[in-house]
């Protein structure tokens, strides 16, 4: 029996659309249940937005949560890509306005981030008396840039950091 060769077996490329739509879901369901703050979609060229859209606001609508459309046009227009920012309450978008509006960007500063994306944070009530810690950090690739984008489109490299608006 010959197998499909649009089938996951047959070693072809992934879907880039459900690739990206799956993460979605993964996200708002962290969000939904409140185990994150704050998500952002995997990076996306400027011309799958319209193709994302309709699909990821359902999904954001049935969990309950909002989104919102990054355009980051403080980047470079040769290296710009585009994410969704996922959250489940107002004053997430506005804490994350308020540091883009300060000159960070994500994916320059990503550091500034990484509380409000609830990565090594606790948050909620009794946040305060929880030490959190991961028990071993290991290397780890980016399979998302590898999946999604063109080789060299991720990270942006230092280079850009200087052409960007108010980049810190």
């Amino acid at each position: 029996m010959e197998a499909n060769k649009n089938s996951v077996a047959s070693g072809h490329s992934l879907d880039r659309k459900s690739f990206m739509l799956g993460m979605i879901t993964a996200f708002a369901e962290c969000l939904a249940g409140e185990a994150k703050k704050m998500a952002f979609s995997p990076p996306f060229y400027p011309e799958d937005y319209e193709s994302l859209r309709e699909e990821a606001e359902r999904i954001c609508q049935e969990q309950g949560i909002f989104v919102w459309h990054e355009k980051n046009a403080d980047l470079p227009a040769k290296k710009r890509l585009h994410w969704l920012v996922l959250f489940k309450f107002p004053e997430v978008l506005e804490e994350y306005k308020k540091l883009r509006q300060e000159g960070f960007n994500p994916a320059l500063h990503f550091e500034k981030f990484t509380a409000m994306l609830s990565y090594g944070s606790v948050w909620g009530k009794k946040a305060d008396k929880v030490v959190p810690r991961m028990r071993e950090k290991r290397p780890v690739l980016d399979t998302v840039a590898r999946i999604l984008l063109k080789p060299g489109d991720w990270p942006i490299t230092s280079g850009a950091r200087h052409k960007a608006q108010g980049s810190r």
